[in-house]
């Protein structure tokens, strides 16, 4: 970190409200009665108020239901929020701050890569609110793009620490200030031969965040929607089969497929290649997801593959819900 910086850290170990506002960042606070108990922490993505954090932030733990009684405090002033989707699966929620103001959004690094050794700022809530920066760096990147099986995989990993009652909040590229990830708090499953390092903190890229964003805020979607498979981009030997005799230029690769999963009853293959959803052509991970979510559960879809890179294969699918046996690792 650059010795200037370090030094004004020392010095300001609590951020003055006023800064905090200017960089995007809300307190959370919610509950079924007075006061409000602290739930974490959320940023301002939109300057009308939207605002991103975890959905655990806005869930009653005891009964998970959602919480109709939030409140959203940025710098010195507090506001009401109302829940505008959720996605429960990756640990996401969007609300909406009740004001007729203008914020200052936070900006998201949706088109930056992680690097390994890049510097990161989190922040970290104390008492009476106080909020201040937690340094440390990307130690090791996402391997898979698509959450559907693995979310550890889908995430990057830091040596950060997090205190819990700061989930949901923002990490900052420590050079740009933009946000380069959100901390949802997630802790993989241990399992024989994974050692998980303590002093690493798995973060979720804030360019998958807003591979569904716009499909949760307009579906006001409460439900993970799911396929049974995960998708990936095409290698260059599938790329050479586009274009198609039927003009598609490209898809996803089907990564792995679920047993039991509504893919494998579909008679999905992994290798298949996903050209279409409904009527959207698919062309990444991200055109994937966005559609996925746009259309949401107990919509009836039309699935699209191209198989070996020749055959045409349809599938019909009501998306369904994610059960909790399906849960990605």
């Amino acid at each position: 970190m650059r010795p200037l910086l370090w030094l004004l850290l020392l010095l300001l170990p609590a951020l003055p409200a006023a800064d905090t506002a200017d960089r995007g960042i809300v307190r959370l606070s919610a509950g079924i009665r007075e006061p409000l108990e602290a739930r974490g922490l959320g940023f301002i993505v939109e300057k009308d108020g939207f605002v991103l954090t975890t959905y655990t932030n806005l869930i009653d733990p005891a009964s998970g239901v959602l919480l109709d009684r939030i409140r959203a405090a940025s710098g010195t002033k507090s506001y009401a929020a109302e829940v505008i989707g959720v996605e429960p699966t990756l640990n996401l929620g969007i609300l909406k701050l009740q004001a007729d103001t203008e914020f200052t959004p936070v900006t998201a690094a949706v088109n930056q890569d992680p690097v390994p050794g890049a510097e990161l700022q989190a922040v970290a809530r104390e008492d009476q609110g106080a909020l201040r920066f937690i340094d440390g760096e990307i130690t090791a990147l996402n391997t898979k793009q698509c959450y559907q099986h693995s979310l550890a995989s889908t995430m990057f990993r830091a040596r950060i620490t997090i205190p819990d009652d700061s989930i949901g909040g923002p990490v900052f590229y420590a050079e740009s200030g933009a946000v380069a990830a959100i901390c949802t708090g997630f802790k993989p499953a241990l399992e024989p031969g994974h050692t998980e390092d303590t002093g690493e903190t798995h973060l979720l890229p804030i360019n998958l965040c807003f591979n569904i964003y716009e499909s949760l805020k307009t579906k006001r979607s409460l439900k993970s929607p799911w396929t049974g498979f995960s998708v990936r981009s095409l290698s260059d030997t599938e790329k050479r089969f586009f274009p198609t005799a039927k003009k598609h230029h490209g898809g996803v690769a089907i990564e792995d497929v679920w047993e039991d999963s509504p893919a494998q009853k579909m008679g999905i293959r992994e290798g298949d290649i996903l050209v279409q959803l409904g009527f959207n052509r698919i062309l990444s991970v991200a055109d994937f997801q966005k559609w996925l979510y746009m259309y949401g559960v107990d919509h009836p879809v039309k699935l699209y593959f191209l198989r070996d890179g020749i055959h045409y294969v349809v599938a019909d699918y009501v998306i369904e819900e994610r059960p909790l046996w399906a849960r990605p690792r």
